[in-house]
């Protein structure tokens, strides 16, 4: 027979084990308030280096007011998009009129129209100007003469600096019935003149082929940039095995800025939905209204033309939705073929 006893083990008349943790008493309000609140230490610390370098906070104060101004100012505007705005009435006493402009923008059939053209201008821009950039600085790199290599660089990259409006009015002499161009075509080619901005088929080519004459000089530096931070033992050591320029630049060169690559791909592909407006604006005639008005003229001639505000803004803020979510998709496929990629 088994001996009889306490089958939990407890000593008997010791009462009952406390098995619960030992609480402890929380952080009292004084506590709470006394983390959330900054240490004088830090600002202490915060107002002796803004009296160390008042001048470059001052030099900073003109950009961080215009982003305020021209980039957070606006946002309140939004509200026009849910409205039939009226500036004689104002944003508080205009009537509420929910979603009755995004449905109206979305049966209008400008609308579709220009929404393809701004997909199909912007994909193209994407599609020749994306890889010509990552060319460029791929053929200025193997330059190995220096002052060649500055020279280029330094003449592909002043587009990026000049206007759209100066660049409207080069190109359109340019490509005038009289212009340059159809000077080489009827005196040394025998061909007929070709009125390039008034041709509907043609003029998105010459948008596409301006926009990247301008902004590939600008993202091969970047590309440049990222060059210099590959490790150069890396080629000495694929020298060393007999591989040759082409083989290094494949396996070595274009690995090396795979990121650079992935980040301007996804902010890239988030301009998809914007086309350009400064330069389609300074461009573009009503002869070409097929193919090339795109979403921003069609929003300015609902504003401006018609007075159809809360139209017009309906129709930014769809673009801005549209845009944001190109980012996000594009930003979650390229975290997921490349752990690396992506921008957050």
């Amino acid at each position: 027979m088994a001996p009889s006893g306490n089958a939990s083990g407890a000593v008997p008349g010791a009462g009952p084990l406390n098995t619960r943790p030992e609480s402890r008493p929380g952080p009292s309000q004084a506590q709470q308030r006394h983390a959330i609140e900054p240490h004088p230490r830090a600002l202490s610390a915060g107002r002796q280096d803004l009296k160390r370098h008042w001048s470059l906070y001052l030099m900073a104060l003109p950009g961080v007011l215009s982003i305020l101004v021209f980039g957070y100012g606006p946002l309140f505007g939004l509200a026009i998009a849910f409205l039939d705005y009226s500036p004689i009435r104002g944003v508080r006493g205009s009537d509420w009129v929910g979603l009755d402009n995004f449905r109206a923008a979305f049966k209008n059939p400008f609308f579709a129209q220009a929404l393809r053209n701004s997909l199909i201008i912007s994909s193209l821009k994407l599609a020749v100007g994306f890889p010509s950039a990552i060319i460029l600085a791929l053929l200025l790199n193997e330059v190995r003469a220096r002052w060649f290599q500055r020279l280029v660089q330094t003449a592909t990259i002043l587009p990026f600096f000049v206007s759209w409006v100066v660049i409207a009015a080069m190109f359109r002499s340019l490509l005038a019935p009289d212009g340059v161009v159809n000077e080489i075509r009827t005196q040394l080619l025998g061909l007929q003149p070709v009125i390039f901005l008034s041709d509907p088929a043609k003029f998105r080519w010459v948008i596409v082929l301006q926009d990247t004459w301008k902004y590939a000089g600008y993202f091969a530096v970047l590309y440049l940039a990222a060059m210099t931070a590959i490790d150069p033992t890396l080629y000495e050591a694929a020298m060393v095995d007999g591989a040759n320029r082409w083989r290094q630049t494949l396996d070595i060169t274009l690995p090396g800025i795979r990121a650079t690559m992935v980040t301007l791909f996804v902010l890239l592909t988030g301009y998809l939905i914007f086309a350009g407006w400064e330069q389609v604006i300074v461009m573009y005639n009503p002869s070409v209204y097929a193919t090339g008005d795109i979403l921003e003229t069609f929003t300015l001639r609902l504003g401006l033309s018609q007075s159809k505000y809360g139209l017009a803004t309906a129709v930014g803020l769809s673009q801005s939705v549209i845009g944001l979510g190109l980012v996000l998709v594009t930003n979650t496929l390229a975290k997921r073929f490349n752990e690396d990629g992506g921008l957050f």
